[in-house]
């Protein structure tokens, strides 16, 4: 067993495995990657647990989520940066994982808390404050059902697909029965955590069309949530 704490920066570095690299959303791929491997070494270095990691990115997303909620316009800058940084924590904490040899049910249910944490709270709180700062004349509790929409689908989603995956563990492998749902891991990567949602929310802030993040993304799930419901059931055997 690696001692932990005596990995170098090369060493630490090179334990991500190429499949990773090559499935990495395109963003997280040139973005997100690229910074986490010497911020994750230096909180490896630090001897900091990869949970911990994935708790703080938690704390993130709930501090982001008040911002968001009692902000004005201008706070959604600030809450955008602070998603950022919970995406950025999301590459990290599985670096440190595997430098520490901490990966296994723990440490992925940790993930799982991280992400769907966010999943949860952002398009909903979105949602809130647009119906506080820009609400629709004609529809004023549009923007709260759009954004409760957006984080139950996704959510639903999710638990969907996983549990048609862990149905399948008996007859296939999960490297396998992943394979066979690559559309939707792809649309699912790049539109999630460590893909486009996050730099879409900050370009959606600066260019004040934060309407259009909160519909894109509704509709996007909306029409996800269906179509692969209509595969799984066609995959069913």
């Amino acid at each position: 067993m690696r001692k932990i704490n005596k990995l170098n920066y090369l060493e630490f570095k090179n334990l991500i495995g190429q499949s990773k690299l090559i499935s990495d959303p395109m963003f997280c791929k040139y973005f997100y990657r690229p910074l986490s491997f010497p911020m994750g070494w230096l909180i490896y270095k630090l001897g900091v647990k990869a949970n911990y990691v994935s708790l703080f990115s938690v704390l993130l997303t709930l501090i982001a989520f008040i911002v968001i909620i009692f902000g004005n316009n201008e706070s959604i800058l600030a809450a955008s940066c602070l998603m950022m940084l919970v995406a950025l924590s999301d590459c990290i904490d599985g670096n440190v994982a595997r430098a520490r040899n901490e990966t296994g049910p723990g440490g992925e249910w940790m993930d799982a808390f991280s992400g769907y944490t966010v999943y949860a709270l952002l398009p909903f709180g979105l949602g809130i404050h647009m119906f506080l700062n820009n609400p629709n004349q004609n529809l004023p509790g549009l923007w709260i059902i759009l954004g409760s929409l957006t984080s139950i689908l996704n959510l639903y989603l999710r638990l969907l697909y996983q549990k048609f995956v862990n149905c399948r563990l008996e007859k296939a492998t999960k490297k396998k029965i992943k394979r066979e749902g690559s559309i939707f891991s792809k649309l699912s990567g790049e539109m999630g955590l460590v893909g486009w949602m996050m730099p879409m929310l900050l370009f959606a802030e600066l260019t004040n069309i934060l309407w259009f993040y909160i519909s894109f993304y509704c509709f996007f799930y909306i029409i996800s949530a269906i179509v692969t419901s209509i595969l799984l059931v066609i995959k069913l055997p």
